[in-house]
């Protein structure tokens, strides 16, 4: 085998050895890169965890108790009802008249 053939079996061998090692570089390197992002984004959430929880235990009553928030969601449930209730005599008043066409005349 001449060695002009011989460099040139060569070199695509150590092209394709170095190609090999970069793609397993690189995919090691982005794995390590998820898994530090992922750690990063469970540290965060479990910080917000704790600030949410000494939130609330330093939120006691002194916003609204229990008793004052049932009184408004009677308070708003009784007027969504009565809301709903205008709304379907309206409805009904509006199938009691009749349907006029374009010529000012009620539907046949």
């Amino acid at each position: 085998m001449p060695e002009k053939e011989m460099a040139i079996k060569f070199l695509i061998n150590f092209a394709v050895t170095i190609a090999a090692a970069l793609s397993g570089y690189f995919a090691a390197y982005t794995g390590l890169r998820v898994e530090l992002a992922a750690k990063a984004e469970a540290r965060y959430v479990d910080q917000l965890d704790v600030r949410l929880a000494r939130l609330e235990a330093s939120i006691d009553e002194r916003f609204a108790s229990k008793d004052d928030f049932s009184e408004f969601k009677n308070v708003v449930v009784g007027k969504l009802s009565a809301i709903e209730t205008m709304l379907g005599e309206q409805n009904r008043e509006n199938q009691k008249q009749p349907e006029y066409n374009d010529f000012g005349q009620g539907k046949p």
